[in-house]
């Protein structure tokens, strides 16, 4: 069975007022009624390796995981523009200016964890604007649900590629951590990546058809 609707109980994030739920409805129906483009980011790129452990690079991960998203929307009959398709170093002002190039879309994206001690474990979705929480909460329930990796749960930041990408729906998705032994053998493999584009596309579809 699909996930229900994400909330932020659901996600530990406590109750906004009922004021704030009605308003924030209101605003994400149209969001999610108008876009018919997703903006892919897949992560770092060229001499920015990103996670790293031995050969294993997040740069190679987050641009195969963001791939095989693409696929799976233009399925669904949405258009993709990828921020980088092959190994380049897209700069972060770019990446942020491609999120705001349209207006009938929203950016997603797409990297892999890591911590020094070698103890994180799980998946997590990021926003910075209210815009940006439903489908990051969308994105995280069904990636989680998909994968079965620790639910780390939909979080606000300030990365740039979302803090600048103010004209369109924008979230960040860590799908796992590179310096856990565990998820790096799971994430090595085509099956589990596949898992994790599944999870990021079905969020993003349930998304558009939630309201």
């Amino acid at each position: 069975m699909p996930p229900h609707a994400p909330s932020r109980h659901a996600l530990n994030r406590p109750f906004p007022s009922a004021c704030w739920i009605v308003m924030a409805a209101l605003m994400l129906t149209s969001v999610a009624r108008a876009f018919d483009t997703v903006i892919l980011d897949p992560g770092h790129g060229a001499h920015d390796r990103g996670a790293a452990i031995g050969y294993v690079y997040e740069k190679h991960l987050a641009l195969d995981t963001a791939r095989r998203v693409e696929q799976l929307l233009r399925k669904e009959g949405l258009k993709v523009i990828m921020s980088r398709s092959r190994d380049v170093f897209i700069p972060l002002q770019d990446r942020s200016a491609l999120g705001n190039s349209r207006s009938d879309a929203i950016f997603v994206s797409i990297h892999y964890n890591y911590n020094r001690g070698g103890s994180g474990a799980g998946a997590e979705t990021y926003y910075h604007f209210t815009s940006g929480y439903m489908l990051a909460a969308y994105i995280q329930a069904y990636l989680v649900q998909r994968t079965g990796m620790t639910n780390r749960g939909v979080k606000s930041a300030n990365f740039h590629v979302i803090r600048a990408t103010t004209k369109n729906p924008a979230v960040l998705v860590e799908c796992g951590f590179v310096s856990n032994s565990s998820e790096r053998a799971r994430m090595l493999t085509g099956e589990f990546r596949a898992k994790i584009a599944e999870g990021i596309a079905q969020g993003i579809v349930a998304f558009r058809k939630s309201k």
